[in-house]
This record gives structure tokens, C-alpha cells and sequence, in this order.
């Protein structure tokens, strides 16, 4: 429901009541909430809305209450969330946020803790990385309604020209990047010797981007923000993130990878046929498929040597939370079970193909003989190697930082005198938010 329809329900609703009364609504046994209502704000686009009425719909129905649905654009619902949530608005309920934003709006006391709703063993049912990165100072404030994954894509065609076969892979035998890195340069060398053809060897698809690459250093034991999610001098400049970005970096030194790509158009040009190796989300089969595009295969992100039980796999999507001034809270607490550990959780995976954020979500789709074998990795992935983004009140300004350092570094920077300046940002801008 859009934002008319929902006002001219309260007021139909106001009307009603001023003629013939207020009549209390009466709960039974087997629904507590009926004649309660709260309303749901999030992002969403597309057939979200379609996907998500019938699945709302049943949880009226169990539980006889009324929700009312605004699903806004990405950049005018989180402008609206800047404004009302500081407000002390009561409009909302329930808001879906965005992972890295967790911290940053319990620090600021915009979202109410939910520890009390959820029993151990209803947290211990989403995956570590969900739970973690809904938490904030042993807190836990916004359960994951799904997650994130990404796999290693490539293009077969232009691997049979060269002549070069990708080794068997599995969720338990990841590729190395070395391997990775070795394929990528042999085929380059038979494709495109000159480089006449722009085809790139390796790419990220989110290029710069720091959900994407901060799993380079993560992959080799580094971390994204410290402990207390404020330190960053000694953490994003260390052995492991050095390593990692100096890699990265001589991907494009050695040609491997080429400049020019962008987040917005590279997983085009992986459709297109332009590129080698594709570190993408699972959302590349679908737009391969309706690209009618068949050359293709996946394997799990790839680990480095000596690394191998560190995989960093980038993860983290939308949560939910419950406004601190929600006019009804209990409510609202049940929705959100319903919708991240409930039956609405099951059809909303179905409904939309979305990376499970339970370990029993992630156990059906990796013991279905039916599932795709691409999601098959993605829910492992999601249960065993994922690594949740920094976890910090500060997130807005640490991505703006960490984003222009990975593009400082693609672009020959000098690579610890880069980390070391991103270091000494982030911790004055953490200062500034104690």
C-alpha cells in the first residue's frame, strides 16, 4: 500500500469510528493481535510489492491484524529515514535497514533493542554473520530478513579458445587466486594478445566498491574496522590488507586487469563477452539467462595459498528494525519473526531467490537435489565463510574512505602510504562520533 492509499485508510478508519464510536477490537486465543495494526516502510522496486502482499496477507490472516506496506525508492526511503527517525516520528513500526547501517542508528538511539522478543535459540538460528552484523555492542537490534553472496563467475567460450580447462571446484575445494590469476593470463595471451579487443582478464564486478572489496584483505586474515568498531590504525593498514591491496593492484600493473570498468556497466560487459573472470552475486545467472547467454560457469570466491580456511566472502543485506518511538512494538516484533525466522521467510526466499540468512534456510537449499548449484555455493558461502561489512556507527563516512582508497590503489597508488591516509581518516572521523 502506497502512502495515499494508507492515509485514506486512517482516515476512513477515523471516520468510521467518530460516528458510530471507538469499539475496542477483541482478541481470541489463536489470534492475540487481532484488530492491531502497524505499518512497514523499506525499499524495494520492481515486483516487491507484488511478491510481498501475498506473503503479508497470510500473516494478517494468522494473526488478525492489519499491515499497512510503503515501499519507497533507495534514495528517497533512506532521506526519509534521515528525517523521521530523528523526528521521534511515530509513522513506522517496522523499517527495513540497510546492514551497515545497524550501528550506526542504535548509537544514535533512532532503533529500540529486540533482544527481548528473540529467545538464544531463535538467534542461534540465522547465520554468524547475520546475527554479528545485526548487533551492535552485545546488542541485538535488527534480524536479517535474507543475505548476500558472491561467487566466482567465467566465461567458457573464451576459455575453450584459449585452450585453458578450469579445475573442479566445490564449496570445500575453493580455486586459488593464483590459479585464478594464471587462467586469466593464458587466455588473454590467445583472445586478445594485442589488447585491441578490451577484454579483461579478472574483474570485480562492484569495482571499488567496499562491500565487494574488502574481501581481498579479509581472505588473507584481515579485518574491516577494530573491535570496538572505531579503530582503524593497525587494522586496515596492516600485513594482511597491504598484501591484498598490493595484489589487487598489480592485477592492473601485469594487464590482468584492465582499467575502465565501472560498477555501473561491468557485469554488462561480462554478458557482452569482455570478460575473463567475474567475482559477482548470484543475481549474474539470472541476467546471463535473460540475456540467453549459456557461456558460463561459477565456483566458489576463490581463496589464496596458504589461506585457504580464510575465505572472506562479502555479505550483508537488508534488516529489520523497529523504530524507537513505534507506536506498537509487540506487533512489530512478531511481524519481523515472522518475516526473518518465520513461514513469511520461506515464501520470501522462494518468491524472490534471495541468499538465505538461517543456517536451516542455507542446510535446504544446499540438501535440495532441485536447487541451482550456483545457489547451492551461495548458501554455503552465506553460512560458512561470509564476513559481514565493518561494523561501525561510523560506516557512512569509513565506506566514503575506504571506496576512494581502493580507487587510489587500482590506480597506482602507493599502496601503504594509501592504507596508512585512509587509517588516519577514518579515526578522525571516528573521533568525531564518540
Amino acid at each position: 500500500m502506497n502512502r495515499k492509499k494508507a492515509l485514506a485508510v486512517l482516515m476512513a478508519a477515523a471516520m468510521t469510528s467518530s460516528i458510530f464510536g471507538a469499539v475496542p477490537a477483541m482478541a481470541s486465543e489463536d489470534k492475540p493481535f487481532e484488530g492491531q495494526e502497524i505499518t512497514f516502510a523499506d525499499t524495494g522496486g520492481g515486483s516487491w510489492d507484488e511478491k510481498l502482499e501475498p506473503i503479508i496477507a497470510k500473516f494478517e490472516e494468522e494473526t488478525g491484524a492489519k499491515v499497512n506496506m510503503e515501499l519507497y525508492a533507495h534514495s528517497d526511503y533512506l532521506e526519509m529515514l534521515q528525517v523521521k527517525l530523528p523526528s521521534e516520528s511515530d509513522d513506522y513500526d517496522v523499517i527495513g535497514v540497510d546492514v551497515p547501517l545497524v550501528a550506526s542508528y542504535a548509537t544514535k538511539g533512532w532503533i529500540a533493542p529486540i533482544d527481548s522478543y528473540f529467545t538464544d535459540d531463535e538467534k542461534a538460528q540465522f547465520a554468524p554473520s547475520a546475527l554479528d552484523a545485526g548487533t551492535w555492542d552485545g546488542v541485538f537490534y535488527c534480524p536479517a530478513m535474507n543475505s548476500s553472496s558472491q561467487l566466482l563467475w567465467y566465461n567458457t567460450e573464451l576459455l575453450d579458445e584459449a585452450g585453458v580447462e578450469v579445475p573442479e571446484s566445490s564449496v570445500e575445494n575453493h580455486l586459488t587466486w593464483e590459479q585464478v590469476v594464471d587462467m586469466a593470463k593464458k587466455t588473454l595471451e590467445v583472445v586478445d594478445p594485442d589488447g585491441t579487443k578490451g577484454i579483461g582478464g579478472i574483474a570485480f564486478e562492484q569495482v571499488s566498491r567496499t562491500y565487494q572489496m574488502n574481501q581481498i584483505p579479509n581472505s588473507l586474515g584481515g579485518k574491516n574496522i577494530g573491535d570496538d568498531g572505531y579503530t582503524a590504525q593497525g587494522v586496515i593498514n596492516d600485513d594482511a590488507w597491504i598484501e591484498g591491496a598490493t595484489w589487487y593492484q598489480n592485477l592492473f600493473k601485469d594487464g590482468v586487469a584492465l582499467q575502465g570498468f565501472t560498477a555501473d556497466d561491468t557485469g554488462s560487459f561480462f554478458l557482452a563477452g569482455k570478460i575473463v573472470f567475474l567475482i559477482g552475486g548470484t543475481w549474474t545467472d539470472n541476467n546471463c539467462k535473460n540475456e540467453e547467454m549459456d557461456t558460463y560457469g561459477y565456483a566458489p570466491v576463490p581463496a589464496f595459498e596458504g589461506h585457504e580456511d580464510q575465505v572472506g566472502t562479502p555479505t550483508g543485506s537488508w534488516h529489520f528494525g523497529i523504530p524507537v518511538n513505534a507506536k506498537n512494538k509487540d506487533l512489530a516484533a512478531e511481524f519481523i519473526k515472522y518475516m526473518s525466522i518465520g513461514e513469511g521467510n520461506e515464501l520470501w526466499l522462494e518468491a524472490n531467490g534471495d541468499v538465505p540468512a538461517t543456517i536451516a534456510g542455507a542446510d535446504k537449499i544446499m540438501n535440495d537435489e532441485n536447487a541451482e548449484d550456483y545457489m547451492k555455493i551461495a548458501a554455503y558461502e552465506s553460512s560458512n565463510t561470509a564476513v559481514p561489512r565493518a561494523l561501525t556507527p561510523g560506516y557512512t563516512e569509513y565506506d566514503t574512505i575506504i571506496q576512494n582508497t581502493w580507487e587510489d590503489i587500482k590506480n597506482g597508488s602507493d599502496v601503504t602510504e594509501s592504507l596508512n591516509n585512509a587509517a588516519e581518516k577514518i579515526e578522525g572521523a571516528m573521533e568525531k562520533l564518540k
